[in-house]
């Protein structure tokens, strides 16, 4: 059986697919895309980008594309005089090309022209979206809120050991006029391009853990001109510079579109230099305001030495005048109290005089007329005595007579003859028959006699 089946070599289908292509696009077109790899070779000047289309992180179209050394190098330096950085890889780019098939190259773009201008606006929208991922996270005002010492005097320095900018840096600090100490350390980085990302985030993680060794850091950058800035936008160098916990002062450059990085730091100047001058300032400055408090402290004592001299010298003449005042103050009050004390004094001895004279008068007169009462009261005691005594021992011895009579009738004797008698028992006087038990002694004494009786019977009284 014959084979029906056409078949086609590869070259065939190859050229038809550039017949298909040349016939269909005939013109240029502008195409907006994200450059992979730029894959430049530098000895043809030839460029063979990799350009995809991504959504997120996925690949969503892939083509080759070429710029020929013969357009490479005016698109090349036109892209990095507007935009500030050269071609490279992860930039957007808007280039008008051409659509072309080769049957051994395959399908590519010839790329004849770039617009600088899309590229550096997406840079400024990529640049806008990470101020503001900074400022949703709090990242963005952290580092500013951070203390400056008064005197930063331990610096850690992120650049480039040979770099002019940093020899410029340390001849400010270490030659200053006022021989300030101000210790450094160098932190080597690469300052631009793809690389500076990775090599100052490491330097930044590394000062951070060993923070409280230094005051302050100085990112510091020298020559270049604004070329290779772009790294200092980036996010993740930004936040390294946000969570330094000690001042970031940064001096990488003369670019007018300050980058994300100076923003943030803690203060931005623009030379390695202005960065040098700001610290040596900073020593300048408490000096001056030592040297100026010392000169307001010297005149403040000496004005008031001077006040208190004159104060001193015031108050002496007071106390001089006050003292002669109250000595002659005090002169005539002493000469009026011993004027006043002699008057007293005689007035007080003449008046003692005369009570004394009534006095000697009164003892000459009184004894005399008392002596002569107390005769007067001794002749009628004498007349009276006999009469009352006669009378007061009649008086005693009627009462005496009385008592007597009494103390007869009640002798127990004279009670006794009357025909009484007293009952004892065990010696103590029976008054009533309780005291007494049957078959009890007791005793009965008589006007002559005893009788010793036994209790048969008790019988209370009715």
């Amino acid at each position: 059986m014959q084979d029906e089946r056409r078949v086609f070599s590869l070259l065939e289908i190859t050229q038809s697919l550039r017949s298909v292509i040349e016939r269909n696009y005939t013109s240029t077109y502008w195409i907006k895309a994200e450059v992979a790899k730029l894959n430049y070779y530098p000895r043809s000047g030839h460029c063979y980008p990799e350009l995809v289309e991504k959504s997120g992180n996925i690949v969503k179209a892939q083509m080759r594309a070429t710029i020929w050394a013969s357009d490479y190098q005016n698109i090349s330096n036109n892209f990095q005089n507007i935009v500030g950085e050269p071609l490279k890889e992860g930039i957007s780019i808007l280039f008008r090309a051409s659509i072309t098939f080769h049957p051994v190259y395959g399908l590519s773009l010839n790329i004849v022209e770039i617009e600088p201008s899309f590229t550096l606006g997406e840079m400024a929208r990529e640049k806008q979206k990470t101020i503001e991922r900074l400022i949703k996270e709090e990242l963005f005002e952290k580092n500013k809120s951070t203390q400056m010492p008064l005197l930063p005097s331990r610096i850690a320095v992120i650049s480039v050991e040979t770099s002019k900018g940093y020899h410029d840096f340390l001849k400010i600090i270490e030659n200053n006029p006022r021989n300030f100490a101000v210790k450094h350390t160098l932190f080597p980085a690469i300052l631009q391009g793809d690389r500076a990302v990775e090599t100052i985030s490491a330097q930044m993680r590394i000062i951070r853990k060993n923070h409280d060794d230094y005051d302050a850091v100085a990112i510091i950058r020298g020559g270049g001109g604004d070329i290779g800035l772009n790294c200092y936008d980036n996010y993740q160098m930004a936040k390294e510079v946000a969570l330094c916990p000690i001042p970031v002062i940064t001096g990488i450059g003369h670019s007018t579109n300050e980058t994300i990085v100076e923003m943030i730091a803690w203060e931005n100047k623009i030379t390695p230099t202005d960065v040098a001058y700001f610290l040596i300032q900073k020593f300048e400055s408490f000096s001056d305001r030592m040297e100026n408090n010392q000169r307001s402290i010297i005149y403040s004592a000496e004005n008031l030495l001077k006040q208190e001299n004159f104060r001193i010298k015031h108050s002496w003449e007071m106390i001089k005048a006050h003292s002669v005042n109250n000595i002659q103050n005090s002169s005539y009050k002493v000469y009026s109290l011993a004027k006043y004390v002699h008057d007293i004094s005689r007035s007080k001895i003449r008046y003692e005089k005369n009570q004394l004279s009534a006095n000697a008068s009164k003892i000459a007169y009184l004894p005399k007329k008392h002596l002569f009462k107390q005769h007067l009261k001794l002749n009628v005691f004498n007349k009276l005595f006999p009469v009352v005594s006669y009378k007061k021992i009649s008086e005693e011895q009627n009462k005496i007579s009385i008592i007597d009579n009494k103390t007869n009738l009640l002798n127990p004797e004279k009670i006794l003859q009357r025909g009484y008698s007293i009952t004892l028992n065990n010696g103590k006087q029976i008054k009533d028959s309780a005291s007494v038990k049957k078959n009890d002694e007791i005793e009965t004494i008589l006007s002559k006699g005893k009788i010793i009786s036994t209790v048969k019977n008790l019988k209370d009284q009715i």
